[in-house]
């Protein structure tokens, strides 16, 4: 029911008049605040107060990498916003608070006489650890969830890359990002089919795996941009609750991956043209505040999260902690910094470039 769903959706789509109607995604959007709200408030839920049969904290990461693929697709390929700029941007956004928390970190570490696994602040301060983690016993420092600012950093890298043959007229944009999206299904396919858990569960942090939310994202904007659909209005709400419902442990990995992905990542790029109710709910003023925290809190929480599953503290005490200091080091930490190197690196357009919120 649900592949039929999807589909229903993208024939539409596809089959929808390409018209010169106006820019949905004009302006700020309090929706797609609210869309990293709620992505971080699963993550949460996952990992301080884990449902049975479903990785709640799964879909929350997955609600942030199509987001992702929205912004950073629309940037470098409608926009097309100079690369220069677009790395100045994403490296004040994301480099204060993450490095900030890898020095805190390690330095009480060694103030407690701890012992330090170095590889895993390499690894970390690389971005590289969805590749090169230390496992077991090994495990010193809370760095674990980097893997996602990994996947999402490489993935600025290929959509870079990828906009500089656009802009060369090498290829289209659409015809770069569809092979992007069939080559990661295809390796999808391949890592599903062919290994097995806990191999299967390193492998689907590797960014040839787990950016395929990004990439597809990215691709269905460009289909969606400028076209006049006939959607009913409850098909993106339906499609974000179908791409949460395919998360259910006993749906297939590929299909959970493909299927449910996409669902999510159609349902964002409808989330403009969704119902005023739907928009409302997404734009509602806690949940679009939770999503201005959200990226300090995703960084903060993790500690307090090994400490909960370790029996170490309460789940209520874990949760409480990581959202204090993630809206701590957001406003110490992210936005001055952040001001900061906006106000001072210098480039074309920079003080009127548009701001986009990193997924991770």
């Amino acid at each position: 029911m649900s592949l039929i769903l999807i589909a229903y959706a993208w024939n539409t789509i596809l089959n929808s008049p390409a018209t010169a109607i106006p820019d949905p995604h004009s302006g700020h959007q309090h929706q797609l605040d609210g869309w990293r709200g709620a992505a971080v408030a699963l993550l949460l839920l996952g990992h301080f107060y884990p449902l049975p049969g479903i990785n709640i904290g799964a879909v929350g990461v997955n609600l942030f990498f199509v987001l992702s693929g929205l912004l950073m697709g629309r940037l470098l390929f409608v926009k097309q916003v100079a690369l220069p700029l677009f790395y100045r941007r994403r490296i004040a956004r994301i480099f204060p608070a993450a490095f900030a928390f890898i020095v805190f970190w390690t330095l009480l570490a060694l103030l407690r006489g701890q012992t330090i696994a170095w590889s895993e602040v390499a690894a970390a301060a690389s971005f590289t650890n969805n590749y090169f983690l230390a496992t077991g016993d090994a495990l010193t420092l809370p760095f674990q969830h980097f893997w996602s600012l990994s996947v999402e950093e490489h993935s600025y890298i290929v959509l870079s890359l990828l906009a500089l043959g656009v802009r060369a007229a090498y290829f289209s944009a659409r015809a770069a990002l569809t092979v992007l999206v069939l080559a990661i299904s295809g390796i999808l396919v391949f890592y599903a089919t062919n290994f097995t858990h806990p191999h299967l569960f390193e492998l689907w942090r590797h960014t040839e795996v787990a950016a395929y939310g990004i990439a597809v994202s990215a691709l269905i904007m460009l289909v969606l941009e400028k076209r006049q659909l006939a959607l009913p209005a409850w098909v993106a709400p339906l499609l974000l609750c179908v791409g949460v419902a395919l998360h259910w442990w006993i749906v297939p990995i590929a299909l959970k991956s493909l299927a449910g992905i996409t669902a999510l990542a159609v349902s964002v790029n409808l989330l403009a043209r969704a119902d005023g109710w739907v928009r409302a709910v997404f734009s509602f003023y806690p949940l679009r505040l939770l999503g201005l925290w959200s990226f300090s809190v995703y960084i903060w929480q993790q500690p307090f999260h090994v400490m909960v599953e370790y029996g170490q503290m309460a789940p209520s005490v874990g949760l409480l902690l990581g959202l204090l200091c993630g809206i701590v080091s957001y406003y110490a930490i992210e936005q001055p910094a952040r001001t900061w190197l906006n106000r001072h690196w210098r480039g074309e357009a920079a003080s009127h470039a548009p701001v986009v919120q990193a997924a991770s």
